[in-house]
């Protein structure tokens, strides 16, 4: 199983890194330079937790933002356990 949120299905994503040199035009300039680009990976605030599903104990990763909206009750049927 891969580190998905169980419930709102955040995961990580593939971005660019862009590395550029030089003075902006605004700043008296003659612009900025692009030097590289490279691949990396933003990393989702994934945690494990437990919770109760339909009376069953499960324990799976929750993204930051799902574990603040379960203690607001947003998710019906589903409550962390510890």
């Amino acid at each position: 199983m891969s580190r998905e949120c169980y419930l709102t299905g955040k995961k990580n994503k593939v971005v660019n890194s862009v590395i550029r040199r030089g003075k902006a035009r605004a700043d008296g300039g003659v612009g900025r330079k692009t030097t590289g680009i490279t691949r990396r990976t933003q990393k989702a605030n994934l945690q494990k937790k437990f919770i109760r599903e339909n009376g069953q104990v499960k324990r799976v990763w929750l993204s930051a933002n799902a574990l603040r909206a379960l203690a607001r009750g947003g998710f019906s049927g589903i409550e962390l356990v510890w």
